[in-house]
């Protein structure tokens, strides 16, 4: 099976291409390059890679893919902040484009990489067919998209809508601006767990391995399990307050000490069943969250991360780009100038 993972060099997409490659499926990547690689030790994968910005594709990129992993997106809400419009035209409009290439070219699989975060504000425990509240831009081009994309779906044309859960722990190119990895890299080079808020809103979490697991289970399941379905992804044992995250960060990092910044209530709480994939494709998580924060720790140790590490904007997808337009790299619809 040929699988076309676009996003393959963000944060997630290069754990799942070396997680499909260890399953002896044959990757083609996709991706514009907007982030520094290289923080983790890699092996050299010699897959077929194409640079190109998500907007620009055409059918002949298509040739011969069996399932298509989409992950290409502007990928967090302060960055969607920066321009809705832009956030509509790569998340939504190049995704829906995307998913109609792909039937055209007969690509038998499409999963999307979707997000808990269109649940927005319940106070209940949602599922899959709770009422979606998105509050930001990224969230609301993650649920327009589901629902254009799986007008697509026949027999032909398989669409599966995977909502993932919080991210966390590292990969090749890394992120701090998700909770966890955040809270914890924050305890490791300040001694602070330093909180941005009261630290009362609910998360749902679940580690960068296990997300990527989530799209090989989906490759591998029978299509009639996953034919036109959505599922949240994640385990119920892994909803939790912020404010008990960064307790256990405390209890991890020594030394350290939560520190509120401010008392502000997160907007954004949300807590998750993740029952259907479980039940449905046998899906299991293998992280939890204490492992995954001593896992993170032990990197940090490794390489001798300091306060200034923290600090640098590689590490933070909205400063990053930020960066990119003001060093003149991209132009104001974010196209690389060379």
């Amino acid at each position: 099976m040929r699988v076309l993972v676009t996003g393959n060099l963000g944060f997630v997409g290069n754990v799942l291409v070396k997680r499909l490659l260890q399953e002896n499926f044959e990757v083609l990547g996709l991706d514009v390059g907007f982030y520094p690689q290289g923080f983790l030790e890699s092996e050299d994968s010699n897959i077929y890679q194409i640079k190109k910005d998500l907007r620009k594709i055409v059918f002949e990129d298509l040739n011969d893919v069996h399932a298509i992993c989409h992950l290409a997106a502007l990928s967090n809400d302060p960055l969607g902040q920066i321009n809705p419009e832009l956030t509509e035209e790569i998340n939504f409009l190049a995704t829906t484009n995307l998913a109609k290439l792909a039937k055209k070219a007969n690509v038998k699989n499409f999963i999307f990489s979707s997000s808990c975060s269109s649940y927005g504000v319940n106070e209940e425990l949602v599922n899959e067919d709770s009422n979606l509240e998105p509050l930001t831009a990224y969230a609301k081009s993650k649920v327009n998209s589901e629902k254009e994309i799986l007008k697509l779906n026949d027999e032909e044309f398989t669409v599966t809508n995977l909502r993932s859960a919080t991210a966390y722990g590292f990969s090749n190119c890394p992120r701090l601006d998700l909770v966890v990895n955040n809270l914890t890299c924050s305890a490791y080079t300040t001694k602070k767990v330093k909180l941005l808020s009261a630290g009362t809103a609910w998360r749902p979490l679940l580690h960068v391995e296990d997300m990527a697991n989530a799209f090989i289970s989906v490759l591998k399941a029978k299509n009639e399990k996953i034919d036109g379905e959505t599922f949240n992804v994640g385990s119920n044992d892994q909803n939790f307050i912020v404010k008990e995250i960064a307790q256990k960060v405390e209890e991890i990092i020594p030394d350290s000490k939560i520190e509120y910044a401010n008392m502000r209530q997160d907007n954004r709480s949300y807590r998750v069943d993740f029952s259907k994939i479980k039940n449905q494709l046998g899906f299991k998580t293998k992280w939890t969250l204490e492992k995954g924060i001593e896992a993170i720790f032990e990197v940090l140790k490794d390489k001798n991360f300091t306060k200034d590490n923290f600090t640098e904007r590689k590490y933070y997808r909205a400063e990053y780009i930020k960066w990119l337009l003001e060093q003149n790299k991209v132009d104001e619809k974010l196209f690389f100038k060379n």
